[in-house]
């Protein structure tokens, strides 16, 4: 998955709480792997790990703001 992509804040404005929900379980399955890979000396980037925590923070924040204006779908 290549998270440069389809993250742009404005996109992920449009979507609904429940494919946020999926993304950030997305995105918390390849922190996961990210760490498994760093611990295990796969990992070749490791910048990649900081990236996917805060675009992880990020969409929870978007998921908290669309159930505090109602604009839960």
């Amino acid at each position: 998955m290549s998270t440069n992509k389809w993250f742009k804040e404005e996109k992920l404005r449009d979507k609904s709480v429940s494919e946020l929900r999926d993304m950030a379980r997305e995105l918390k399955s390849l922190s996961f792997t990210h760490r498994m890979d760093r611990l295990s000396g796969k990992l070749e980037n490791y910048r990649m790990i900081p990236q996917t925590r805060r675009r992880l923070a990020a969409v929870y924040n978007l998921i908290r703001e669309k159930e505090l204006n109602g604009g839960a779908k």
